[in-house]
């Protein structure tokens, strides 16, 4: 069996957030997690379990670079001319440089005409001033399968070098539509090896042969569908 080896420790970088996010707070979900932002170990505080969950599928969705939570306030117009401050709860980064504001919201609360008229005043302040676009996430947007493999991404979102490259190397043994633990059985590594292989899925080095939730039993390839 290979053996395990854990990366070298990556700076801790504190959380970005302009606008505090409670220690505490009873009836909601709040607290904070780390993701890895290219060389360093990124803080990220959140204030329910929506945003929680919204985070991590977007930090694990492809084509990401950063996130950044509670940023300092948008001042825009109202439909009655008065003016207000909007904190948007996340800034999405993506590779190519785009940047989208997003803000977190329950769905009976984002299908009012109330908020869609404010947020449609938020998005002619923010477009063009802080970020390329504007979107609104609900618990409707959050794919069960999309979030359930999001935590498994993060759960094994650091490398074990000398096992994540045996396993890169045995990959073209998959013949066919495979399922993960009997691959991982069949080179030796075992249960041990499951972050790795969800690791490979990740960066795209083994492929789902159908979308679903990352499993033992999940059919893998080594080419894409």
């Amino acid at each position: 069996m290979a053996t395990i080896q854990k990366h070298p420790p990556r700076p801790l970088r504190a959380s970005r957030a302009v606008r505090p996010i409670p220690k505490s707070s009873k009836g909601h979900f709040v607290g904070e997690l780390v993701f890895n932002r290219g060389n360093v170990r990124q803080r990220m505080g959140y204030g329910s379990m929506l945003e929680h969950d919204a985070s991590l599928c977007m930090i694990y969705r492809p084509g990401f670079a950063d996130l950044e939570e509670q940023l300092a306030p948008v001042m825009f117009t109202d439909v009655d001319g008065s003016r207000h401050k909007h904190f948007f709860d996340f800034r999405l980064t993506e590779t190519t440089g785009r940047k989208i504001c997003i803000s977190v919201k329950p769905e009976e609360i984002a299908k009012t005409e109330v908020y869609k008229a404010q947020i449609a005043a938020v998005k002619r302040a923010a477009i063009g001033s802080i970020c390329h676009a504007v979107a609104t996430i609900t618990e409707r947007n959050i794919a069960p399968d999309v979030l359930h493999n999001a935590k498994l991404y993060h759960a094994a979102r650091d490398p074990e070098p000398e096992l994540d490259a045996e396993i890169h190397s045995k990959l073209h043994l998959i013949v066919g539509p495979t399922p993960i633990g009997d691959f991982l059985e069949k080179i030796g590594v075992g249960g041990a090896g499951f972050f790795s292989m969800a690791r490979a899925i990740r960066f795209g080095h083994a492929h789902l042969f159908t979308p679903g939730k990352i499993r033992s039993e999940t059919l893998v390839s080594a080419e894409a569908a």
